[in-house]
């Protein structure tokens, strides 16, 4: 199973028009892009934003004598 990749094309290229964004496999997408008829697209990463109760809360860690003697007991 190959991958796929988005490809940006600057002229026409198989019913395809000048501008459009394909899906190709790899090596359609170097192909087209060896021959200058399009370019990768880059996807965009999605941004992640924290809680606002996250953003203003300064997290500590628990002193060494309460992790061990507060811990839950597994059987």
């Amino acid at each position: 199973m190959s991958s796929q990749e988005r490809v940006k094309l600057f002229s026409d290229w198989r019913g395809y028009t000048k501008g459009e964004t394909i899906t190709v496999n790899k090596v359609v997408a170097y192909a087209l892009v060896e021959q200058n008829i399009g370019g990768y697209v880059k996807p965009k990463k999605p941004v992640e934003e924290k809680p606002k109760e996250m953003k203003n809360k300064n997290l500590k860690g628990a002193p060494k004598n309460r992790m061990i003697k507060d811990a839950p007991v597994t059987k």
